[in-house]
């Protein structure tokens, strides 16, 4: 009966997750013979449960595309999951009817910019704590793992559908009262307004990737959908560490102008 309990076909989140799982592998280059990251880390990784993580390579042994050894053994690939997915090197070939300018390295907010290109959006706030983030966060601020900060995960919606995910990290030490404010509004405008803070500098890293996890879900995309991803790190005028933000945009839909003053 257990045999054919695991011939069942999966729940669509869990076959999602496979899915992420083959993508994760095709984007990290992972072959035959290597390590799966841990459970842990692949929950956090593609942002659902440790129990989906569980189902879903419950169903890849079963398939026979991974093995999973005693001790310290690790979970190995022993199938080619990486080409079950789509390429990580993707190209934007479609053009879209309504293309969205967003400044690269500027201190004006999303809305703003939309704004001035005669377009409104909804901001939705998902979620909004203190809690303990992963170890490249923690070093942008120059703090161990063992702090918590702050994280404010948002969605920008123009005409119904969503266009920008964002994950938005700051210091609670020196923004103690930062929850209590309206987080649907700029973040570098909530700064300056209540706390007197002016950011000095934006620093920008941008790369198309493949969309899986939870940012494809929130942006109602199918995985490996190309996105815009920018990570911003935002310093004051003494060189320190303000707000880090990871911006992720549909790919097709959005134009990054870059400006930069010479001299």
């Amino acid at each position: 009966m257990a045999a054919e309990g695991m011939t069942k076909e999966p729940t669509a989140t869990v076959g999602r997750a496979i899915h992420d799982i083959h993508l994760l592998a095709n984007v990290d280059e992972l072959a035959v013979g290597d390590h799966l990251p841990p459970e842990r880390a692949l929950a956090e990784r593609l942002q659902v449960s440790r129990s989906t993580i569980r189902a879903a390579l419950d169903v890849m042994r079963a398939r026979g595309e991974i093995s999973t050894r005693r001790g310290r053994g690790g979970t190995v690939i022993v199938a080619d999951i990486a080409h079950a997915a789509l390429p990580s090197r993707v190209t934007v070939n479609a053009k879209s009817t309504r293309i969205i300018d967003r400044t690269s390295a500027s201190t004006s907010g999303l809305p703003h910019m939309l704004a001035s290109q005669g377009m409104s959006c909804v901001t939705h706030v998902l979620d909004a704590q203190i809690q303990h983030c992963d170890e490249r966060i923690c070093q942008l601020f120059h703090v161990p793992t063992s702090q918590p900060l702050i994280r404010v995960e948002r969605v920008r919606v123009v005409d119904g559908t969503p266009i920008s995910y964002e994950q938005t990290y700051l210091d609670p030490r020196g923004y103690p009262d930062f929850l209590d404010f309206d987080l649907t509004r700029s973040i570098y405008q909530l700064l300056q307004f209540n706390h007197g803070t002016v950011i000095h500098a934006v620093e920008e890293t941008i790369e198309t990737i493949p969309g899986f996890g939870r940012p494809a879900r929130a942006l109602r995309l199918p995985s490996g959908t190309p996105l815009l991803y920018v990570c911003s790190c935002a310093t004051d005028a003494l060189g320190a560490t303000v707000v880090v933000s990871d911006d992720i945009y549909p790919a097709a839909h959005v134009r990054l102008t870059t400006s930069r003053t010479l001299g």
